[in-house]
């Protein structure tokens, strides 16, 4: 496992399609993700919307034993209305514009990711930066049961100010 230099960038936003979990318990991520992803998936399929970059998971707060995320894909242009997948709904939402974004890539398995946010927030904090809300992590790398990894590549991102 190891993490990239941190990067500050101008972050102009985009719009996103997602599904949303509220107050849901963290020991069941996996749960999450995999009924999001199939929804996702399956509506893709079907044509409801073309994504324009990787997944990702959106957090609104630091979640702690229950998180409040959302779970999807950048897009061009929104759906024109919500849609249901197999009971799962699927909305539209963004990954908002900000002027400073801190940004860095986790190499290595998702059990490494907890350790390379706290790397990654202490590096922000050196540089005499706080972050702000919300924080996001991008898939760079599709998991598959097929993929070593050692290989995947997860992109982190967090709006930051001036301490």
């Amino acid at each position: 496992m190891s993490l990239s230099d941190v990067e500050y960038i101008e972050f102009p936003g985009f719009p996103t399609v997602v599904v949303r979990f509220r107050e849901y318990p963290m020991r069941e991520m996996p749960t999450a993700m995999d009924q999001a992803f199939s929804a996702l998936g399956q509506a893709i399929g079907e044509g409801a919307f073309t994504p324009t970059g990787p997944a990702f998971a959106r957090h609104e707060a630091r979640p702690s034993d229950t998180a409040t995320f959302e779970v999807g894909f950048p897009v061009d242009s929104p759906l024109p209305s919500n849609t249901t997948v197999n009971d799962v709904e699927i909305v539209n939402s963004e990954l908002p514009a900000c002027e400073t974004l801190a940004i860095a890539k986790h190499h290595g398995p998702y059990d490494g990711l907890a350790a390379s946010w706290q790397a990654f927030m202490e590096a922000i904090d050196a540089d005499g930066k706080s972050p702000l809300l919300p924080f996001w992590e991008a898939y760079d790398t599709k998991p598959g049961p097929d993929v070593d990894p050692e290989t995947l590549i997860t992109g982190l991102a967090v709006p930051v100010k001036e301490k």
